[in-house]
């Protein structure tokens, strides 16, 4: 069964609205998400000065300035063009994600959508709304239902966390990893595998999952039924890709050659610094990044927090020179996040990304 119907029809478009809620919620709501706005901005504010004042009192900016003088533009290049590849393939994935192939977005498309997505997330962090931007605009720019767009991102979600627990497996044998990074990576890459399963079953048991929605749907009242029944079908569309076993050797090839490039990123600018670093140091900062990614932080882009974390890695590398990490650090993070903003603000310019339309 390629295509999922709900009373013969498709998507979650046609369903009638639930009715707006009464002014004084919306108006309680609103000055509830102004309130965390400030608080997350002055923890942001806070993590920021306390990492200035950090750095300030171990190395001097002469110090810094001077490591990034020294820096080989040509492998800060090259850690540029990976991460250009990096955002190639997973647009190439999230198109896979739909099926059958005749139903996928256009590559432009899909693309805008995954970089004002990522651009909302640099930018607000610990709210965390990048993946609804991107979905919204993606309905809007091809008319996909967006609750189909968020099972597919469900889907890629998981399957990067599954890549985690691989490479956290490959590691084991060659590196003693800290506590905090292999409890936490096993906890995130163990919940993912759990729900990958889960994600199977729901993509194989469709018809059956369609009948208990509509059991459901009956006994709720018709406008909230018709919802949920909606959105249960347009969700389960999402995972149609699962029940292709070509489909899923792609999905299962993607993900890796992300995970790769993933490590090849750190792995190409070390060179430009002179440091000796190999596969394995890159991939353990790979996965201490991915680690404090999991948790909502209040700095955007996490200016500060990346720093720290590639620093240490670099300190248990046995790197004493505080400059010269600080210098890779901050270059490192340049490199991952400055065409992430760049093709995020154009995004804003070739995606229709606003609630409402005038």
């Amino acid at each position: 069964m390629d295509e999922l119907d709900l009373q013969g029809g498709k998507g979650d478009e046609s369903a009638p609205l639930p009715p707006r809620p009464p002014a004084p919620m919306l108006a309680s709501g609103k000055v509830r998400r102004r309130w965390l706005r400030r608080i997350n901005f002055l923890l942001g504010l806070g993590l920021m000065i306390g990492g200035l004042w950090y750095v300030t009192r171990q190395i001097t900016l002469a110090e810094i300035g001077r490591a990034l003088r020294q820096a080989n533009g040509w492998y800060v290049a090259l850690g540029t063009a990976v991460i250009l590849l990096t955002l190639a393939v997973k647009t190439i994935r999230w198109r896979l994600l739909f099926h059958p192939p005749e139903q996928r977005p256009p590559a432009p498309a899909a693309f805008w959508a995954m970089m004002l997505g990522q651009f909302v997330n640099t930018a607000v962090p610990f709210l965390r709304i990048g993946e609804l931007a991107r979905v919204y605009a993606l309905s809007r720019a091809t008319g996909l239902s967006k609750m189909r767009a968020l099972g597919t991102l469900l889907v890629e979600k998981t399957l990067d966390l599954v890549m985690l627990i691989f490479t956290l497996l490959i590691l084991l044998p060659f590196v003693v990893l800290p506590d905090f990074m292999t409890e936490r990576g096993f906890l995130l890459g163990g919940v993912a595998t759990a729900v990958l399963v889960l994600l199977y079953l729901l993509a194989y048991q469709t018809e059956l999952i369609i009948k208990l929605l509509r059991v459901i749907s009956r006994r709720l009242p018709d406008f909230l039924g018709h919802r949920l029944l909606s959105w249960g079908v347009s969700g389960l569309e999402g995972l149609t890709a699962l029940r292709s076993h070509r489909a899923n050797l792609t999905l299962l090839a993607a993900s890796a050659a992300i995970a790769l490039l993933a490590t090849l990123t750190p792995w190409a600018i070390f060179p430009a610094f002179g440091l000796p670093y190999g596969l394995k140091e890159a991939a353990l900062i790979n996965v201490i990044l991915l680690v404090a990614g999991s948790i909502p932080l209040p700095t955007p882009a996490g200016l500060g927090i990346v720093e720290f974390a590639v620093m240490f890695m670099l300190r248990q590398f046995g790197l004493m020179d505080e400059a010269l990490a600080f210098s890779y650090a901050i270059t490192f993070h340049l490199v991952v996040d400055l065409p992430k903003l760049i093709f995020g603000a154009l995004a804003l310019t070739r995606t229709d990304w606003r609630a409402n339309k005038e």
